[in-house]
């Protein structure tokens, strides 16, 4: 598959079918903690970067070949899925083709162009994110492209409340000494209260980040975030759902999903429905064969490509 990945575990929709709307890694940000690795076209250009018609037809053969759905089809992957100008059309074509909830995971950048909230509004599930309040924080944090301001992305968010009448799950990604601190965290409480999503997820920087200032807090401190910011604040925990052992990965498609995402052996066991023996030897082969990088986070061990 070359813009489908997964199904993949995700500790916020279950097993999740991601599909790759942008090329790797075009966003208007340049986040110090994304999984990704450092974005390499900054920008909030808006064309079709990956034809419509070609995302379709590999998610129309993937569905009609998969001997079980996923719980969601997510709009993400190695970039900022709202910057294809084919958003929209893809939604509508995806809920033409299956019943599976249509999510997509934003980072809000261009939530404040009304013809963006028009193209996502017919999506079950939107998450975007916001990791600071405070101007300089970020700036610090996410590193937007140039002319882009929080005020902007909190006005597109407030936007989208007012029209969207879906499910709108708030990300927070909070990191040690810099958005954790009593006065960032009560600028963000205040933000929440005015935006009203439907649910607040904390998340920390678990997995291997692009620069090592992005410290993961403690799932003490996130529990504490979380009592702070008040009622419909959850943390994020590890993904824990059920096994789905209907799902076979090749070699190939483990490869494209790792590179997506780094994950241990512990979370490709979940996907495989695989023992995690018998998932740890075929990780080593990969490894041994130079196909795959392994590193330490937090002392688990991630997978990736290079």
């Amino acid at each position: 598959m070359k813009y489908l990945f997964g199904p993949v575990p995700s500790r916020r929709l279950g097993m999740s079918l991601g599909v790759d709307l942008i090329p790797p890694k075009t966003c208007p940000f340049d986040c110090i903690y994304c999984e990704v690795g450092p974005t390499t076209v900054k920008t909030r250009e808006r064309r079709e970067y990956i034809p419509a018609q070609e995302i379709l037809a590999e998610l129309e053969e993937y569905l009609a070949n998969a001997s079980q759905n996923p719980d969601y089809i997510t709009l993400a992957g190695s970039g900022e899925p709202t910057l294809n100008s084919a958003l929209g059309r893809i939604i509508r074509r995806t809920k033409e083709l299956t019943s599976t909830p249509v999510a997509v995971l934003t980072n809000g950048a261009l939530l404040s162009l009304p013809e963006v909230r028009r193209e996502i509004i017919n999506a079950d599930v939107i998450l975007p994110s916001l990791d600071a309040v405070t101007p300089a924080l970020f700036e610090m944090i996410n590193r937007p492209v140039a002319g882009l301001i929080i005020g902007a992305l909190i006005t597109g968010l407030h936007h989208l409340r007012a029209e969207y009448s879906g499910q709108i799950w708030l990300e927070i990604l909070l990191l040690r000494g810099l958005n954790d601190t009593e006065t960032e965290l009560a600028n963000l409480k205040k933000a929440i209260q005015k935006l009203q999503p439907d649910r607040v997820q904390l998340n920390t920087a678990v997995r291997p980040a692009t620069e090592e200032t992005a410290k993961p807090l403690t799932p003490e401190e996130l529990a504490a975030a979380a009592s702070f910011l008040g009622e419909g604040t959850e943390v994020i925990a590890d993904f824990s759902g059920s096994v789905h052992p209907t799902f076979i990965l090749t070699d190939s498609e483990l490869l494209a999903t790792l590179a997506r995402r780094p994950q241990t052996a512990r979370d490709l066991a979940e996907v495989l429905g695989m023992p995690l023996v018998a998932v740890m030897k075929r990780l080593d082969h990969l490894f041994r064969e130079g196909r795959v990088s392994r590193s330490q986070r937090q002392n688990r061990i991630f997978y990736q490509t290079h």
